[in-house]
């Protein structure tokens, strides 16, 4: 059975008899993920309107909380709770309510390391670069107090909302976009407890940096395709990908072992980033699915898999022979095997193969007892390149589909995938 994924201005704004009407046209939904602190995000992404919102247009997440929790602030980490939050405007609440006699089950979906964090000791625990400069909104799996203010948090759910089960979002490092588009996000990450990390397991952090930075020097001077084999055959920054993986597989496992001390009930799934992409940001498929029993990743072939592509190539390259240059390099290097321009790719995303690809990667790679679910684009797309994509995630090795997102998804969406299910040509 599917998933579909709500963001809490839906819940407020639409109100829950719209949305559990819409989400029953769809047919197969069993799992509703909605969730419960927002992120540095434009509403729909990267454009668009929000088609049945009566209240706004579009939302700009700010990193806040949305469920009512007791304030953290004297533990030192914390995240800014939603201003407009209240036991009448909650939408965990809302949602758990409304879902009671209703065949669907609710799974809250939480953003760990990225958010409007705050504390007295959130300066210990945020991300930074290979040149020493912090990265907002960002902590870092190997930060002190970072799950420490988790365990309280699920406790704290726990206690008000009676879910134990959750998906986790936003476990790994910076990519390349979110509030603007900066790949040093990528260069990361070298705060004091990492660098100290490193230094224990007898890697040299000096001789990463150095490496880093010729590779950012590289891309900054357009040698592309020079910058791509550097990567690669640097040992240096071999070992850092290594290093970032096994943080951030590290930190999901002590995560799951403290609240399972609290509770032995609670139950995680993963939001991951596609496998084309997911082993740059400290993603490892094979470390982390032994952790959980379901996964969901995002192979939307229309926006690069998730990934803000177009963003990045705008970034590092000016003229058209550039883009062209350094998206081939793109794809060289993040082993993509699609014949297509750059052009193309902007006019046309990645072929629809990229489905059934990555999710095909994604079996390999992964715990053979792991469910995995299809991220399916749910917006910015015709109803037929929708169910062409629904039609490549169930021909591929995934178990199961999950709509991204309800409140993104125009009515003709909706339609589509009713009109599909109905002529039972699933």
């Amino acid at each position: 059975m599917s998933g579909i994924q709500l963001h809490p201005h839906d819940i407020i704004d639409e109100g829950m008899p719209q949305i559990i009407a819409y989400i029953h046209k769809l047919k197969d939904v069993k799992y509703v993920f909605p969730e419960v602190n927002t992120i540095f995000e434009r509403n729909p992404y990267p454009v668009g309107k929000l088609p049945r919102n009566p209240v706004r247009d579009v939302v700009f997440g700010t990193g806040t909380m949305h469920a009512i929790l007791p304030s953290y602030e004297a533990s030192g980490l914390d995240q800014r709770r939603e201003p407009t939050l209240s036991a009448e405007r909650d939408p965990l609440m809302i949602i758990k309510e409304a879902m009671q006699d209703e065949p669907f089950e609710v799974i809250p979906w939480l953003n760990i390391l990225n958010g409007h964090f705050e504390g007295a000791l959130l300066a210990n625990n945020l991300v930074t670069d290979v040149y020493g400069q912090v990265i907002p909104h960002w902590l870092c799996p190997n930060a002190p107090d970072v799950i420490d203010f988790w365990e309280k948090a699920f406790v704290d759910l726990y206690r008000r909302y009676g879910f134990t089960s959750y998906m986790i979002d936003r476990i790994r490092y910076p990519d390349w976009a979110g509030e603007e588009v900066n790949p040093r996000g990528l260069l990361t990450c070298f705060c004091s407890h990492c660098q100290e990390k490193m230094a224990r397991q007898h890697l040299d952090v000096n001789a990463i940096k150095e490496a880093l930075q010729t590779w950012s020097m590289k891309l900054k001077e357009k040698q592309f395709d020079d910058a791509v084999s550097h990567a690669e055959q640097n040992a240096h920054i071999q070992a850092w990908i290594s290093f970032r993986q096994e943080s951030v597989s590290g930190f999901v496992g002590r995560l799951i072992e403290r609240v399972r001390k609290v509770n032995d009930a609670f139950t995680i799934w993963l939001d991951l980033w596609p496998p084309a992409y997911s082993w740059m940001l400290g993603q490892d498929y094979a470390g982390l699915t032994k952790l959980s029993p379901a996964l969901k990743h995002f192979p939307y072939h229309k926006l690069g898999g998730g990934a803000d592509v177009q963003g990045l190539i705008g970034y590092l390259a000016d003229t058209e022979q550039e883009q062209e240059e350094a998206f081939s390099a793109f794809k060289r290097f993040f082993h993509l095997p699609y014949d297509l321009s750059y052009k193309t790719f902007q006019e046309e995303g990645f072929p629809i193969r990229f489905v059934a690809d990555q999710n095909n990667i994604v079996r390999a790679q992964s715990d053979p007892n792991t469910r995995i679910f299809s991220g399916i684009q749910m917006w910015n797309l015709s109803p037929s390149n929708l169910i062409e994509a629904v039609k490549a995630g169930e021909n591929s090795a995934a178990d199961e589909l999950l709509y991204y997102c309800y409140g993104w998804a125009a009515d003709e969406l909706f339609d589509a995938i009713q009109s599909y299910r109905e002529k039972g040509t699933n």
